[in-house]
């Protein structure tokens, strides 16, 4: 592939899925109650963040596109620190503040770059007005190119089968990064880009490499999809397309510090560049390249677009 710089100011991406807040609090060292076997840790640092769907358009506006994301919140102090962390130049919030839920909140506890714990407060999203949801998307959706759905089974897609017949209708692009044990509701999206242990909870064990081939074909025609994409950490990604032969992209780094975020780094790269007119193959040599520089990074992070251009070229 030649060599190019990358922009994306004139991506347009709209986003609907499971907004997370993030938390990170950080300690320099730890140590056990010994009698307990307890780890007890001094926190010296806390940090906040967009996640889930959140993160996917922080990791657009960080590389230059711009973007719109549709989800829910809780009425809580929670959900206010989420809106001000989606703040930015290059991202437009619609959220819908449910008064009688919280706001979906993960606490990771970290040490020497390890993590010592997860926390989460609540597990989904309590709200059933899909015809709300339903009209911020359709009035959305005219003026973008590219949608994503971020699916972190949390309560927001519960009828994620209608807003794809409704993108497919309007002839946009739709990616879905899954979750769960059901993916025949994702049936006729032009991509969904599971990782490995995602993929094969749904197809089984893969002990070689034969295997993911035979059974990523599989599952691409049982679900109609127009392609497959298998992220596979520290072995790069597969990218399967009917009546094509499966491409494989290596990793570009074998050790990673954190795969935490790396698949929202993925399918925003993806979005970012299908919107301004790249092929899909191009698109994802790209997204290869975002995801071996964030697993360097501790934590869901994102890159910004002179990291990317600089590793291109």
């Amino acid at each position: 592939m030649k060599k190019e710089i990358i922009d994306f100011n004139n991506a347009l991406v709209l986003i609907v899925g499971d907004l997370i807040l993030d938390c990170y609090w950080y300690s320099k060292n730890y140590y056990m109650l010994s009698e307990q076997s307890i780890p007890v840790a001094l926190i010296k640092q806390t940090k906040a963040q967009p996640g889930g769907a959140g993160n996917v358009a922080k990791n657009i506006a960080e590389i230059g596109g711009k973007c719109k994301i549709i989800g829910l919140i809780g009425k809580d102090n929670e959900g206010l620190t989420l809106q001000k962390l989606l703040k930015h130049i290059n991202i437009y919030s619609d959220l819908i503040i449910i008064k009688n839920s919280k706001t979906l909140t993960k606490i990771r506890i970290l040490s020497k770059n390890k993590q010592l714990i997860r926390l989460d407060f609540q597990e989904k999203y309590i709200y059933d007005n899909f015809d709300l949801l339903y009209k911020k998307i359709i009035n959305s959706l005219i003026h973008y190119k590219v949608l994503i759905l971020s699916d972190y089974n949390k309560g927001t897609l519960f009828h994620i089968e209608k807003i794809i017949n409704l993108a497919k209708k309007m002839s946009i692009y739709i990616l879905i990064d899954p979750k769960g044990d059901n993916f025949k509701k994702y049936s006729g999206a032009s991509l969904l880009t599971p990782n490995l242990s995602e993929f094969e909870k749904i197809v089984g064990k893969c002990q070689e490499e034969k295997e993911i081939l035979q059974k990523g074909k599989k599952l691409l025609y049982e679900l109609n999809l127009s392609a497959l994409l298998v992220t596979r950490s520290k072995n790069g990604m597969t990218l399967f397309q009917p009546k094509k032969k499966p491409i494989h992209y290596p990793a570009l780094s074998n050790t990673p510090s954190d795969v935490t975020g790396a698949g929202d780094t993925v399918i925003s790269i993806i979005a970012s560049a299908l919107s301004i007119g790249y092929s899909l193959e191009e698109s994802c040599f790209f997204a290869n390249v975002g995801a071996s520089i964030v697993i360097q990074k501790i934590g869901t992070e994102t890159l910004n677009i002179n990291e990317l251009n600089k590793v291109l070229n």
